[in-house]
This record gives structure tokens, C-alpha cells and sequence, in this order.
């Protein structure tokens, strides 16, 4: 087996419990293969989804507001007024 073969049969895999509704360790004990391995593949393919260092963008865009661009694409523009904690809130979202 090649390795981009490996790489489908185990990304389709994911998929299927990902649909499963069944937990990790359930699925992995139907599928016959170790938890640790489904959920290294979980994670491949979170990193290809969502490419980078999984932190955020946060920077001022002007003296009225600030900008949080989350590592899927999405942006919020906020005002400077917004309370820390709130932003804090935000912040964790991404995590």
C-alpha cells in the first residue's frame, strides 16, 4: 500500500466516524484500529482544512476598532469600545 493510499483509506475513515455519531474510542474498537491512530488522522485533517498555527490575527485597524481574523477564514471588526472580557470571550472561541 502506498502512502497515498493509506492517507485516503484513513482520511475516508475519518470521515465515516465523523458521521458515525459513535465516539472515538467505539468506532476505533469497531474498525479494529488503535484510538491513538484515528485521532492522528482527526488531526491531519483538521491541519489540512485549516492550514496554519491555529492562532488568530489580532490587530488594530484604526483608533475606532480592532480586527480578529480566525484561522478559517472568517473576520470580525469590532469597536474599540468592546470590553475585555467580551474580547477574551472571542479570543477563546478559536481555540
Amino acid at each position: 500500500m502506498t502512502r497515498h493510499d493509506k492517507r485516503s483509506m484513513m482520511l475516508a475513515l475519518v470521515n465515516q466516524w465523523q458521521q458515525s455519531g459513535l465516539s472515538q474510542a467505539e468506532f476505533s474498537r469497531v474498525q479494529n484500529i488503535k484510538t491513538v491512530q484515528l485521532r492522528y488522522w482527526i488531526r491531519k485533517l483538521r491541519q489540512h482544512d485549516f492550514p496554519g498555527s491555529g492562532f488568530i490575527q489580532l490587530s488594530q485597524i484604526s483608533s475606532s476598532g480592532f480586527s480578529i481574523r480566525y484561522p478559517n477564514g472568517v473576520e470580525l471588526i469590532l469597536p474599540v469600545q468592546v470590553p475585555a472580557r467580551y474580547l477574551k470571550m472571542l479570543i477563546s472561541i478559536s481555540v
